[in-house]
């Protein structure tokens, strides 16, 4: 399926922008990543974007994973319907997250205590905490291909940003952070800190507008890190959307460049 088409269908539904969305189908089309793992997927409006994919380069399957018992409207199903392409995708609902469904995926495909990697792309979308999250890395690496891609979503996002609006995200509840905890942003940490200090993963990119980061598990070749600001043309949701993010990542990082001088005092 054309981008233009399963864009046209999916315009308006969160949580994923247009300039995202396109560089999602793109790469799944440029690089034939006919195996994804992605791990959280609220409204399944990316899991559509890249399913769109699949069907324009003859095939694939996604694997989705999210929490049992949490709903959306329009829910990943209905909108996988309604495009007509929810025979790519596999959708699994657990209890307490993804982090048991990885360590199932994991047991299941190791023989001889050697796990063999399944996934040529996985995306990584969920509480955006730093100890779920940095375990899911960890524990997704296993199950990564060489030269395959990990996308991280909410490279900027803190729970500060929510506070206003509710007392907990994703089952975390925001009193019980520190103030490092509440302002710091957690997806930035486990990027910054542990992907890119990872051996095998070399080449980094992170895109600050649209609040996304991306490694490639390439090891061998030199490690590169660059940050590109994209420029295209962009509906009124997606620049309504990058103005916020520019005026989020600035304020982020603000905060976070005070917190850590004052942990020095």
């Amino acid at each position: 399926m054309r981008f233009e088409e399963i864009r046209d269908q999916l315009l308006g539904v969160p949580f994923i922008g247009v300039s995202n969305a396109r560089y999602l189908y793109d790469l799944i089309v440029r690089e034939r990543l006919t195996n994804i793992l992605e791990l959280g997927i609220a409204h399944g409006t990316a899991t559509c974007y890249m399913a769109a994919a699949l069907e324009e380069i003859g095939g694939g399957k996604i694997t989705a994973v999210d929490l049992l018992g949490k709903s959306f409207d329009p829910s990943p199903e209905e909108q996988l319907g309604k495009t007509g392409l929810s025979r790519y995708v596999d959708i699994h609902r657990m209890k307490t997250g993804y982090t048991w469904f990885l360590h199932d995926e994991i047991a299941r495909r190791t023989v001889g205590d050697v796990c063999e990697p399944a996934y040529d792309l996985c995306i990584i979308d969920g509480p955006k905490q730093w100890t779920i999250d940095g375990c899911a890395f960890f524990l997704a690496d296993k199950l990564l291909k060489k030269d395959g891609f990990m996308i991280f979503d909410d490279y900027s996002w803190t729970f500060a940003m929510a506070n206003g609006r509710r007392d907990a995200t994703c089952g975390i509840n925001h009193r019980d952070l520190s103030e490092d905890e509440l302002n710091i942003p957690h997806i930035g940490e486990v990027f910054e800190l542990l992907v890119k200090q990872h051996p095998e993963y070399t080449d980094l990119k992170v895109h600050p507008v649209d609040d996304w980061a991306i490694a490639r598990k390439a090891g061998g070749r030199e490690k590169t890190y660059t940050v590109e600001y994209r420029r295209e043309r962009k509906d009124a949701y997606a620049m309504v959307r990058d103005a916020l993010g520019i005026a989020a990542h600035y304020l982020v990082f603000r905060r976070r460049k005070r917190s850590r001088c004052d942990g020095r005092r």
